[in-house]
C-alpha cells in the first residue's frame, strides 16, 4: 500500500473511531437502487403509493443424503440458489393491504403472487434490477387490489377494536462479519448415513428405519425503505435416525434420534450416534413386550426431553402474537385462518404457577456448556434482538411479536422468523426448584394422597416432524384449540411404584392436555435440560405477513422437569393394523 493511502486510512480511523466499511455488494446496490425508484415513482393512477417496501434475498447451498439398511436412498446437492422475497405495503401504518384474506385469490393465478422468485447467481447488475423490478411490480399490483377489497369489506363491518396493521420501529443496520464454515463433501455425508443405517441390519425387530443427514449455509440480505438493512450468515447441520416397529398385537411404535448444530463439526461423533441409535432400538424392543395402561388419572412427571417437547408443542404456540386476518368471505375466514390465540385475552393474568417464569433470549449463546441454536442479532424484519420476559412469576406480561400488532402488544419484540413470530432460545425458569430425587419423592407423595397404586413418569414424547407413519398424522399446535390433545403418543413412559420400582408402558396418549393445564404444575426441578427442535404452526399463508419465507427455524428450549398434579392417560383408542404375516426379511433364514 502506498504511503498516501496509509495516511488516508489512519486519518479515517482517527476521525470516526472505526475502520473503513467494506464496499457494499453489487446485489445490495441493486436492491437499494430499485427500492429508491419504487418509493419515488411507482404508482398507478388514482391509487395509493407504496409507503413501505422490504426486500429479502436468501442465498443458500446445501447437501443431504438418506440411507436405509446401509443402502443409499437419495442424495441432494444444492449447487446454489438465490431467491428474492418482496414485502410491499400500500395505505398507511393504521390500515394497509396486509392482514386480509381474499377468497377471490384462490380462484385466480394471483394466488401464486408474492412467493419468492429466483434471481440469477451471477452478479449482473442489470439483470438483478430487472428481476427485482418485475417482482416489485407484481407485489404492488397485488397490494393495491387487496387494499381496495379490504376497504370494501370493512364498509360492511363494525370494527369493535381498531388495531394498526404495522408498527413503527427504529431503523437498524447490521453486517455479520463471521465466516461460513465449508460444507462437507457428499462422500462424507453418504458414508455416515450408510454406516449408521446399516446398524438396523442387526435389529430384525425394527420393521422400518431411515437415516438422513443434511447441511445448509448461506447469506440473507435485507433492506427496507425505512433505512434498515442487514447481511446475515446462516448455517445448520443435522442427522436424524427414525425407527418404527409393531408389537405382537399390532401396536405401532416409533422413536427417533436427532442431532443438530450450526455446522457439521458441531454434531456428535459417529460412536456417540451409534450408541444413541442402539439405545433407541433397544427401547423399542422393550416397548414391544411392555403392557398398557388402560386408564390413568393422577400425577404425572415429565423429565428431560419429554418436558421440553411438552413446552414446545403445547405452551410455546400460545406465547406468540398471531393475528387473525379480516376475511372477505366469512365462511372462508372460519376455515382458512388459525383460531384466535386464547392467551391474547390473558395478558396480565396467571398462566403458570408463581414459581415459574418464561424468558425468550435470542442474545444467549450457551446454556452451561451446551450451545443454543436459536439466537440471532437482528430478526427477519431488521428489528434488533433482545431478551423478552414473557411470563413473570406466573403472570403473562407480553407475547412474542413481529411488526404486526395485536391487541395488547403494539410493537415488535424482535421475533419475526420467516413468515411470523417464533421463539428463539426459550427458557422456562423455576424459583427454588427441587432436586431430581426430591421431585420423584413429591410424585410418590401425591400418589399416596390419591390412594393410587402407582404414578407416571414420562421421559420421551414424539415430535411431529419425526415420523415414519404413512398417514403422517402430524399434530400441529394451533392456538385456540383448548382441550384438544396436541401431543404425539407418549413414546417412553413408566409406572413408578411406592418402593421406587419402575415398569415400562407400551404406549399411551395424554387426554385433555392444554396450555391451561400448565397452571396445575406443582413442582419443577433446579436441573434444566436443553433441547433443540422446530416449532411448526398452522399459518395463514399466503394471507399472513408477506415477505421472507425459508425453512423452519430451530428453537432451543431450556426447561426443568415438570410435575403435574392431575393428568389423564389411556391406551390409544381405535383400531390398529395387524402386524406383517411373515417375519422381517433380515431375520429370515437364507434360501440356498
Amino acid at each position: 500500500m502506498k504511503r498516501g493511502a496509509i495516511c488516508t486510512l489512519w486519518i479515517t480511523v482517527l476521525l470516526t473511531g472505526f475502520p473503513l466499511q467494506a464496499q457494499e455488494s453489487l446485489l445490495m446496490k441493486a436492491l437499494r437502487d430499485e427500492m429508491g425508484r419504487t418509493m419515488e415513482r411507482l404508482q398507478l393512477e388514482d391509487m395509493d403509493k407504496p409507503y413501505y417496501v422490504a426486500y429479502w434475498v436468501r442465498e443458500s447451498e446445501g447437501r443431504g443424503s438418506t440411507a436405509i439398511l446401509g443402502g443409499l436412498l437419495g442424495r441432494g446437492r444444492g449447487t446454489g440458489s438465490r431467491f428474492l422475497s418482496v414485502e410491499l405495503r400500500v395505505g398507511d401504518h393504521d390500515l394497509d393491504n396486509t392482514n386480509f384474506m381474499d377468497f377471490g385469490r384462490l380462484r385466480s393465478r394471483v394466488f401464486r403472487d408474492g412467493f419468492p422468485v429466483s434471481l440469477p447467481l451471477r452478479d449482473d447488475y442489470k439483470e438483478l434490477r430487472r428481476q427485482i423490478w418485475l417482482a416489485t411490480d407484481g407485489a404492488y399490483k397485488k397490494a393495491v387490489h387487496s387494499l381496495a377489497k379490504k376497504r370494501a369489506t370493512l364498509q360492511n363491518k363494525t370494527r369493535v377494536e381498531i388495531i394498526p396493521d404495522f408498527s413503527r420501529e427504529e431503523p437498524v443496520e447490521y453486517r455479520d462479519e463471521s465466516r461460513l464454515a465449508p460444507l462437507p463433501d457428499e462422500a462424507r455425508l453418504e458414508a455416515v448415513v450408510q454406516e449408521l443405517s446399516a446398524l438396523f441390519k442387526e435389529m430384525p425387530h425394527i420393521f422400518d428405519s431411515r437415516v438422513s443427514a443434511g447441511v445448509n449455509s448461506g447469506k440473507v440480505y435485507f433492506v427496507n425503505s425505512e433505512g434498515s438493512s442487514y447481511v446475515r450468515n446462516f448455517s445448520s447441520a443435522s442427522i436424524q435416525a427414525l425407527a418404527s416397529t409393531q408389537a405382537e398385537g399390532g401396536t405401532q411404535l416409533e422413536d427417533f434420534v436427532v442431532a443438530r448444530g450450526r455446522q457439521w463439526e458441531d454434531l456428535p461423533d459417529q460412536a456417540e450416534l451409534e450408541a444413541r441409535i442402539r439405545a433407541t432400538a433397544e427401547r423399542l424392543g422393550r416397548l414391544r413386550e411392555a403392557g398398557f395402561v388402560e386408564r390413568y388419572s393422577g400425577p404425572v412427571l415429565f423429565e428431560g426431553q419429554a418436558a421440553a417437547e411438552l413446552v414446545n408443542q403445547i405452551l410455546a404456540p400460545r406465547l406468540l402474537a398471531l393475528r387473525t386476518p379480516i376475511a372477505d368471505n366469512p365462511m372462508f375466514g372460519r376455515f382458512g385462518s388459525s383460531p384466535e390465540n386464547p392467551f391474547l385475552e390473558k395478558l396480565g393474568s396467571r398462566v403458570l404457577p408463581r414459581f415459574l417464569s418464561v424468558v425468550d433470549d435470542p442474545t444467549a449463546g450457551m446454556h452451561g456448556e451446551a450451545p443454543l441454536l436459536g439466537g440471532y442479532e437482528v430478526d427477519d424484519e431488521g428489528v434488533r434482538s433482545r431478551r423478552t420476559t414473557i411470563v413473570q412469576r406466573g403472570i403473562l406480561k407480553t407475547l412474542l411479536a413481529t411488526r404486526t400488532p395485536v391487541s395488547g402488544v403494539s410493537n415488535s419484540t424482535g421475533n419475526r422468523r420467516n413468515t411470523g413470530p417464533s421463539p428463539s432460545n426459550l427458557f422456562l425458569m423455576p424459583r427454588n426448584g427441587l432436586k431430581p430425587e426430591e421431585i420423584r419423592q413429591e410424585l410418590l407423595n401425591l400418589v399416596e394422597e390419591r390412594g393410587l397404586n402407582f404414578g407416571i413418569v414420562v421421559r420421551r414424547v414424539g415430535s411431529p416432524e419425526m415420523t415414519l407413519s404413512r398417514d403422517r398424522d402430524f399434530f400441529f399446535a394451533m392456538p385456540g384449540e383448548e382441550g384438544r390433545p396436541k401431543l404425539k403418543p407418549v413414546s417412553e413412559a413408566y409406572k413408578i411404584f411406592p418402593d421406587g420400582r419402575e415398569e415400562l408402558i407400551r404406549k399411551a396418549v395424554l387426554l385433555g392436555l392444554s396450555a391451561s393445564s400448565f397452571r396445575e404444575i406443582v413442582a419443577a426441578t433446579d436441573v434444566l435440560t436443553s433441547h433443540h427442535t422446530t416449532l411448526r404452526l398452522r399459518m395463514n399463508l399466503p394471507f399472513s405477513s408477506p415477505g421472507f419465507m425459508g425453512p423452519p427455524s430451530v428453537v432451543s428450549l431450556v426447561v426443568p422437569s415438570l410435575l403435574f398434579e392431575d393428568l389423564a392417560l389411556r391406551r390409544p383408542p381405535g383400531n390398529i393394523p395387524r402386524p406383517p404375516l411373515l417375519a422381517h426379511p433380515v431375520s429370515a433364514p437364507r434360501v440356498r
